[in-house]
């Protein structure tokens, strides 16, 4: 009677038969990779290749490599394999992957659909991956400024962000198979921004507006958000000036490593100075704000919220300052007319 091995005492050592035990054992192997079969008589020493094998690096080492070579631009390194989070500051150096957005395209531009907090989560995600970007509050005016420089589309086709900072805007996407979903005006998103920088110990920097405006509205935001981090304030000359005062400008802006940088130099300008800089500077985000800075710091005045829910902000704002006003907002209402007529034109060709 033969005794299965398996079914002793497990703390009784196994004895092989005879057979199993002689001298010339039997290699029970069907194949050594990249050699051949033993047989009971012979072992054939395996053979491997002569070529070493071709090593695949993983598609962010490669863009990593590529960017820090200046083969890339920060713009091309979050573009393909990023989207994925399979850039080197998602693998590496933070965890934090972009939210996939969704755009809807009003008057060739290409608005996120986000509302204020969508928006927030998304510029907290940027913020976090160290990499230099800039977001966008278009409201009509930009809108119409766009389609007469094309320096000005071409900066916006790059921002990380475009939101929607105009009710026109806002109502006409409603015709789109994607909607936006809410106005993001940036006299409001400066508030939530604080907010979100004092809660992440994110540090701001203000940069802008005319003289003395900056340094009110970080003691108004200081004043409602105690904890949060002014980096800096700063108020450019209202002239032109040297490459030496520019460069002494940046410096100190770098000095003070905000993650958040708010710009208040009207449009186009404060746009135009954001593409000149933002990459030297380094800074995660980069906003210009417009008027934000004199809201804040209490130098103009919002429009009540039943004017700004109508679409009649505008008016309101040209009633307190017509000098200033009156033209800009004439011209945006040709521009207005115009694209509607020619949306109209689309609609019944």
């Amino acid at each position: 009677m033969t005794t299965n091995p398996m079914s002793q005492d497990p703390t009784t050592p196994i004895r092989l038969p005879l057979s199993e035990t002689s001298a010339e054992p039997k290699v029970r192997m069907a194949e050594l990779p990249g050699g051949t079969p033993p047989d009971s008589n012979s072992f054939a020493s395996p053979t491997f290749p002569s070529s070493k094998p071709v090593i695949e690096l993983p598609a962010w080492v490669r863009k990593e490599s590529e960017f820090f070579n200046g083969v890339l631009s920060d713009s091309e390194l979050l573009q393909g394999d990023a989207d994925k989070g399979d850039s080197p500051s998602s693998k590496r150096n933070n965890p934090v992957v972009l939210p996939q957005l969704k755009a809807s395209r009003v008057w060739g531009i290409d608005y996120h659909a986000v509302d204020m907090q969508e928006a927030l989560l998304y510029l907290e995600a940027w913020i976090r991956r160290r990499i230099p970007g800039y977001a966008i509050t278009s409201n009509l005016n930009y809108s119409m400024l766009c389609r007469k420089e094309s320096r000005l589309s071409k900066f916006t086709e790059r921002a990380a962000l475009v939101l929607c900072d105009g009710m026109p805007i806002l109502w006409r996407s409603f015709a789109n198979a994607q909607k936006l979903p809410d106005r993001v005006a940036g006299s409001d998103l400066i508030y939530r921004l604080a907010e979100l920088c004092q809660a992440n110990g994110f540090r701001l920097y203000l940069y802008g507006a005319a003289p003395g405006i900056a340094d009110k509205a970080a003691e108004v935001l200081l004043r409602k958000y105690p904890k949060l981090q002014i980096a800096g304030v700063q108020c450019p000359p209202f002239r032109a000036t040297s490459s030496a005062e520019i460069q002494a400008s940046l410096q100190k802006i770098k000095a003070a490593k905000p993650d958040v940088l708010l710009v208040a130099l009207g449009q186009p300008k404060g746009e135009y100075w954001i593409e000149e800089h933002y990459q030297e500077l380094g800074i995660p985000m980069s906003i210009q704000v417009g008027a934000s800075f004199d809201f804040v710091a209490g130098k103009a005045k919002r429009a009540p919220v039943v004017f700004q829910k109508i679409g009649l902000e505008w008016l309101y704002r040209a009633c307190h300052d017509p000098r200033r006003l009156v033209p800009r907002y004439t011209k945006n209402l040709l521009y207005l007319i115009r694209v509607i007529r020619r949306d109209l034109i689309d609609l019944l060709a």
